[in-house]
């Protein structure tokens, strides 16, 4: 396998066969209708800016080409998604009206009927294609849909999607914004056609007044939009760092951080977490004499306490899980899956039986024919939580007699030590779907399959599961007993909002200003 990959996808540190389909039993593919709030009449919100928000001058607001976490803020609130995905990673539809899935992997979208754009063209499925296709070269988007090839209209209110692979959760993933077909070029500029700030159908509108920015209220939207407030105010900066800073000084009200450089950040004002599905493992070299048995593994998995873990070592940002999937994901909501709990006695009980049931002169567990039980665990230094975690299992780990040799680098140097194979375990973090296919786990040109025997029975059922031949409390049950890799944790991030805002924010995982509408200031 090659050790190159796409870019090991570390961080910083799927109507066919629809019972075999099921998470647990029968999978649902109907989608709920979009809670995403709305007034409750055509009451006229305040002609003034009720709270501002940043964005980033020398990033873009055209959906495709902005970057920064700061102005896909703004975005959000200026173009339509198919779907918006909720905290249980389920989508509903936001200009879908409803979708089918097909035995041929194809996932049929119907839009509803008489959406508009904000300049009051009609929404339909050639904008649909035409924004899919920009979603594909994004950066932003195109992790999302790596396993959908293609999309075309089906008359003016259907769009077929074509997937690499069977996947029962894909449409979690079609949450790419759409804009109206071709009003990202600017005609009328003298040379080739030049970036421009398309047009949406969301919330609201850019408005510009001699160079500066605010959101309007987009009163047609979804057929009525009534917030408490017609204007947002937009804040220019010019790089990324400042808006802590402007949040202190009263000057921006709403921001966000995701820890995604694994280094907490002071904050102010009130915070409330959001989902993400940023996983966090520990690693296993399935070549390793001493970790080949799954026994062991299943020890190493128990003595592991995720909980103490994501309340100290990720300062609380961190939802512990004993499966490769987030512990919300309505895939696995009616699966019986083993809590997260330390179980110490449990662990060495696993021990014993493969043989590690004495203890050498130096106080480690030893195995006459394997040696001491003794372990190199890599690490990202650069990233502190993940620093922490690991200098928290050894600590765990050597309390048993187990000894783990923690193997510090540099972010290049550890992804240089975990291509080349030199190590027990390593702590790990890949960023993944919203469909949560763990394919990058378990082919052997998998981006984040490191360590893993491609042929184990965790690999063949996952396939299986996939397929549609195995359900998911199956693979479940299989992955539990051979543990390739040990689920530690799903990261979380933060939004943090001004005092002076009295509503409660609701985030989505799709959209950390989901309840905008309905703030009030005082």
């Amino acid at each position: 396998m090659s050790k190159t990959k796409k870019a090991l996808s570390f961080i910083l540190s799927c109507v066919i066969l629809l019972t075999a389909f099921s998470g647990c039993e029968m999978l649902d593919l109907s989608i709920e209708p979009t809670t995403q709030p709305v007034s409750g009449g055509p009451v006229d919100g305040l002609n003034e800016i009720g709270y501002t928000l940043a964005y980033l001058r020398t990033d873009s607001l055209n959906p495709y080409e902005c970057e920064s976490e700061t102005n896909l803020n703004v975005v959000r609130l200026m173009f339509d998604p198919l779907f918006n995905i909720g905290n249980d990673f389920k989508p509903s539809g936001v200009i879908a009206e409803s979708y089918t899935y097909s035995d041929d992997n194809k996932i049929t979208i119907t839009l509803k009927a008489g959406l508009t754009f904000s300049d009051g063209s009609a929404l339909g499925a050639e904008d649909v294609v035409y924004s899919f296709v920009l979603a594909k070269k994004s950066e932003t988007y195109s992790p999302a849909l790596e396993n959908i090839t293609d999309a075309s209209a089906d008359g003016s209110s259907s769009v077929v999607f074509t997937l690499k692979k069977a996947d029962p959760y894909e449409v979690s993933n079609l949450y790419f914004p759409i804009i109206k077909k071709g009003s990202d070029k600017d005609t009328s500029s003298s040379d080739d056609y030049s970036s421009a700030i398309p047009v949406g159908s969301g919330r609201y509108t850019l408005v510009t007044e001699n160079e500066a920015k605010k959101l309007v209220a987009n009163k047609t939207h979804l057929g009525s939009y009534y917030p408490k407030y017609n204007f947002i105010g937009l804040r220019d900066i010019t790089e990324v760092s400042s808006v802590p800073s402007l949040f202190d000084l009263n000057e921006i009200d709403f921001y966000t951080e995701s820890f995604s450089e694994g280094v907490y950040k002071r904050y102010s004002g009130t915070s409330s977490t959001f989902e993400t599905s940023n996983f966090v493992y520990l690693g296993i070299n399935s070549q390793s004499n001493i970790l080949k048995e799954s026994s062991v593994r299943r020890a190493l998995s128990l003595l592991i306490d995720r909980t103490n873990i994501a309340s100290v070592s990720f300062s609380d940002f961190a939802e512990p899980t004993a499966t490769p999937f987030h512990p919300s994901f309505y895939g696995i909501k009616d699966c019986s899956i083993l809590p997260v709990k330390y179980d110490e006695e449990s662990a060495e009980e696993l021990l014993k039986d493969a043989g590690f049931d004495t203890f050498n002169s130096e106080g480690i567990l030893y195995n006459p024919q394997k040696g001491k039980l003794q372990l190199r665990l890599l690490v990202n230094k650069d990233n502190s939580f993940k620093l922490a975690t690991a200098r928290n299992i050894q600590q765990t780990f050597a309390a048993v007699g187990i000894d783990v040799i923690l193997k510090e680098y540099s972010y290049k140097s550890y992804l240089s030590a975990v291509e080349e194979g030199a190590y027990e375990l390593y702590i790990g973090e890949v960023s993944l779907s919203n469909s949560f296919n763990l394919s990058g786990f378990f082919t052997e040109d998998g981006e984040y399959a490191y360590g893993i025997d491609f042929e184990s029975k965790s690999a063949v059922d996952y396939k299986s599961f996939l397929s549609g031949t195995k359900t998911m409390q199956e693979f479940l049950d299989t992955f539990t007993d051979e543990l390739p890799f040990i689920p530690l944790m799903y990261r979380k991030g933060i939004t943090v909002k001004s005092n002076r805002i009295n509503t409660a924010s609701q985030t989505i995982v799709s959209d950390y200003l989901y309840n905008i509408n309905e703030w009030t200031v005082g």
